[in-house]
């Protein structure tokens, strides 16, 4: 230990405070940007869902003015599967077409009844490949409307959004491609988003 300790010196009051100016005017700038950043968002995502319903088509690319393509965006697909949501109609289902697979067992104070797995598993993959909840009977070819089963999605869709790379062909990146563009005035970030409505029935006419 020292005999003094060194007195720690405060940071010039200039600085400190064009510091501390520049912190908080970000935070506020940020703010705003995210305010706006999920309005685009969620309009971006229900047009590409409109596009998705309408096209099928589960890729764009996202471009500036000058079509300089500087991005893109997939739709990676949610999952759904077939499911039984109503355990007593499939199982009397299953019991009145397919009794060899229907069973019952007693238990204490009640009886429960039983629908062999492998049967089960082997209907609801048969309603994932007809995306509904119908089963062709494999021998008779009669085809059935399965009660108690439901398609239920099992993970949501989303969108993922990637940046160009660097290229012989574009030197720059997406993101600098964008930096460019709003220094250039080509893209204005700070500005409310417009969306312009198609054009009306009466507007065409």
């Amino acid at each position: 230990m020292t005999d003094v300790e060194k007195k720690t010196k405060a940071p010039d009051p200039a600085y400190l405070a064009a510091v501390l100016r520049r912190r908080q005017a970000m935070r506020a700038r940020l703010d705003q940007a995210e305010e706006l950043y999920e309005d685009v968002n969620r309009e971006a995502a229900k047009l590409l869902d409109q596009q998705y319903k309408a096209t099928r088509s589960v890729k764009a690319d996202v471009t500036l003015d000058d079509d300089t393509k500087f991005a893109s965006v997939t739709r990676v697909g949610g999952e759904a599967e077939a499911q039984v949501t109503d355990r007593d109609a499939f199982a009397a289902w299953v019991r009145d077409h397919y009794p060899e697979h229907w069973d019952f067992r007693i238990i204490p104070a009640r009886t429960e009844t039983v629908v062999n797995e492998t049967f089960a598993a082997t209907l609801l993959a048969a309603v994932d490949a007809a995306g509904v909840p119908q089963f062709a009977d494999p021998e008779s070819g009669e085809l059935y409307e399965v009660p108690g089963v439901m398609i239920k999605p099992t993970r949501s869709r989303y969108y993922r959004w990637t940046f160009t790379r660097e290229s012989k062909r574009q030197p720059l990146d997406g993101r600098a491609l964008v930096a460019d563009a709003v220094k250039a005035g080509a893209l204005d970030l700070d500005a409310p988003l417009a969306i312009e409505a198609a054009p009306t029935a009466e507007a065409e006419q």
